[in-house]
Protein backbone atom coordinates (compact mmCIF):
# COMPACT_ATOMS: atom_id res chain seq x y z
CA UNK A 1 0.00 0.00 0.00
CA UNK A 2 1.30 3.43 -0.91
CA UNK A 3 2.01 5.85 1.91
CA UNK A 4 0.01 9.03 1.37
CA UNK A 5 2.48 10.95 3.52
CA UNK A 6 5.31 10.50 1.01
CA UNK A 7 3.92 9.07 -2.22
CA UNK A 8 4.27 12.48 -3.90
CA UNK A 9 8.02 11.76 -4.07
CA UNK A 10 7.45 8.43 -5.83
CA UNK A 11 5.21 9.32 -8.76
CA UNK A 12 5.62 9.95 -12.43
CA UNK A 13 7.08 8.40 -15.51
CA UNK A 14 10.40 7.59 -13.86
CA UNK A 15 8.93 5.54 -10.99
CA UNK A 16 10.52 2.26 -12.08
CA UNK A 17 13.88 3.98 -12.52
CA UNK A 18 13.55 5.50 -9.03
CA UNK A 19 12.71 2.10 -7.53
CA UNK A 20 15.70 0.42 -9.21
CA UNK A 21 18.13 3.15 -8.16
CA UNK A 22 16.76 3.24 -4.61
CA UNK A 23 16.99 -0.54 -4.30
CA UNK A 24 20.57 -0.60 -5.62
CA UNK A 25 21.54 2.24 -3.27
CA UNK A 26 20.00 0.54 -0.23
CA UNK A 27 21.69 -2.76 -1.06
CA UNK A 28 25.05 -1.01 -1.43
CA UNK A 29 24.61 1.09 1.73
CA UNK A 30 23.62 -1.91 3.82
CA UNK A 31 26.67 -3.88 2.69
CA UNK A 32 25.33 -5.99 -0.14
CA UNK A 33 26.51 -6.34 -3.73
CA UNK A 34 25.25 -3.49 -5.87
CA UNK A 35 26.08 -1.67 -9.04
CA UNK A 36 24.72 1.69 -7.90
CA UNK A 37 26.23 4.51 -9.94
CA UNK A 38 23.59 7.19 -9.42
CA UNK A 39 23.85 10.81 -8.42
CA UNK A 40 24.81 11.91 -4.92
CA UNK A 41 22.19 11.92 -2.18
CA UNK A 42 22.40 15.69 -2.04
CA UNK A 43 21.76 16.07 -5.78
CA UNK A 44 18.91 13.58 -5.87
CA UNK A 45 17.01 15.13 -2.98
CA UNK A 46 17.82 18.81 -3.58
CA UNK A 47 14.61 19.64 -5.46
CA UNK A 48 12.23 17.42 -3.50
CA UNK A 49 11.55 19.76 -0.58
CA UNK A 50 11.74 16.86 1.85
CA UNK A 51 11.75 17.42 5.60
CA UNK A 52 12.61 15.28 8.61
CA UNK A 53 8.96 14.23 8.71
CA UNK A 54 9.16 12.77 5.20
CA UNK A 55 12.38 10.93 5.92
CA UNK A 56 10.91 9.57 9.18
CA UNK A 57 7.94 8.24 7.19
CA UNK A 58 10.27 6.60 4.67
CA UNK A 59 12.30 5.02 7.48
CA UNK A 60 9.12 3.64 9.09
CA UNK A 61 8.11 2.09 5.78
CA UNK A 62 11.54 0.61 5.21
CA UNK A 63 11.64 -0.92 8.70
CA UNK A 64 8.19 -2.43 8.17
CA UNK A 65 9.19 -3.79 4.76
CA UNK A 66 12.32 -5.41 6.19
CA UNK A 67 10.31 -7.05 8.96
CA UNK A 68 7.68 -8.18 6.43
CA UNK A 69 10.31 -10.06 4.42
CA UNK A 70 11.58 -11.80 7.56
CA UNK A 71 14.50 -9.65 8.66
CA UNK A 72 15.43 -10.08 12.31
CA UNK A 73 14.87 -7.04 14.53
CA UNK A 74 18.64 -6.64 15.02
CA UNK A 75 19.08 -6.35 11.23
CA UNK A 76 16.23 -3.82 11.04
CA UNK A 77 17.79 -1.78 13.84
CA UNK A 78 21.25 -1.90 12.23
CA UNK A 79 19.78 -0.78 8.89
CA UNK A 80 18.07 2.14 10.63
CA UNK A 81 21.34 3.22 12.27
CA UNK A 82 23.23 3.05 8.96
CA UNK A 83 20.59 5.04 7.10
CA UNK A 84 20.12 7.58 9.90
CA UNK A 85 23.79 8.44 9.49
CA UNK A 86 22.86 9.72 5.99
CA UNK A 87 20.06 12.04 7.18
CA UNK A 88 22.10 15.25 6.89
CA UNK A 89 23.13 14.37 3.33
CA UNK A 90 19.61 13.41 2.26
CA UNK A 91 18.11 16.56 3.78
CA UNK A 92 21.01 18.91 2.98
CA UNK A 93 18.76 21.26 0.98
CA UNK A 94 16.21 21.37 3.82
CA UNK A 95 18.83 22.04 6.50
CA UNK A 96 20.49 24.66 4.32
CA UNK A 97 17.30 26.76 4.41
CA UNK A 98 17.48 27.25 8.17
Amino acid sequence: ERDKRINIFFEGAKLQQIKRAQTDFLIMTLGGPSEFVGRSLEDIHMVLQMTDYHLDCFMQNLSRALRDVGAEQDAVDESTVVLEALRKRILAAHYGKH
